[in-house]
């Protein structure tokens, strides 16, 4: 990964790309990942044509739950929502960001205050502005939350680490309302729905580790193609041998 002097520009590694430059090493290598990946395994570039396509492979349908799609992800963008510059938001971001608080990134902090405030309109679409007061009942609302949970599962197609996203969002909503003037009445309510949270995301968190092992079987992978034979396997370690056991040489 080389940088331009002049420019101040990161250039792919690959000669044969056209790209100008990227401005970080980030963007480059997530450039590289995207377009290149191949970069990472081979030496020199495969050679198309003795690729097996194996696109028409028919593939196993997953009973757990196939992958989200575009199309989950663009319903999902399309859910109603508070306005992120409402009072509320502004703090609640603030509040994640604070070194003394949440400590988050911005990026991930204004994630986290998108996904509540698309959460508490869904539970009060009715409401104009929102308030504490739309907070408090929103998040003390068990039926509100777990309609919403399978609202994002049945009608936007999401996958199970979208909602474990959702669900931590809403944690950490609570912990922002327990430190900004919550009521003796509606703190007691809020164990309540932490209870509920946590059962949800363990619930969705084994869901996550199902799909994962199924996705992994040699069943699966044989139904799409994927699968390897065990003298492929053994070049690849054979491949990989001398770097690991100059890594283990190195930090013992």
């Amino acid at each position: 990964m080389e940088t331009d002097e002049t420019e101040s520009l990161y250039h792919c590694p690959i000669q044969e790309c056209d790209h100008d430059g990227l401005q970080s090493k980030r963007g480059c290598r997530k450039h590289v990942n995207t377009k290149h990946s191949g970069f990472f395994y081979f030496d020199e570039k495969p050679n198309s044509k003795e690729i097996t396509d194996s696109r028409n492979v028919p593939t196993q349908v997953n009973p757990i739950q196939d992958p989200p799609t575009e199309t989950a992800k663009h319903a999902v963008k399309l859910l109603p929502s508070f306005p992120l510059s409402c009072d509320i938001g502004e703090v609640f971001t603030k509040w994640l960001t604070g070194s003394g608080d949440g400590r988050k990134k911005d990026r991930a902090a204004q994630q986290i205050v998108t996904r509540c405030c698309k959460f508490l309109r869904f539970c009060c679409e009715d409401e104009e502005e929102l308030t504490f007061d739309v907070v408090d009942f929103s998040l003390c609302s068990k039926n509100s939350l777990f309609k919403f949970i399978d609202y994002l599962q049945d009608e936007c197609k999401l996958g199970h680490g979208g909602r474990l996203g959702y669900i931590d969002a809403i944690s950490e909503m609570i912990d922002f309302r327990k430190l900004h003037g919550a009521s003796d009445g509606v703190f007691r309510k809020f164990s309540a729905t932490e209870l509920y949270l946590k059962r949800a995301q363990k619930t969705v968190a084994e869901m996550v580790r199902l799909q994962w092992t199924q996705d992994l079987d040699i069943e699966t992978l044989e139904a799409r193609g994927h699968s390897a034979t065990m003298e492929e396997l053994l070049e690849v370690v054979k491949f990989h041998l001398p770097r690991y056991e100059n890594t283990v040489r190195i930090f013992k």
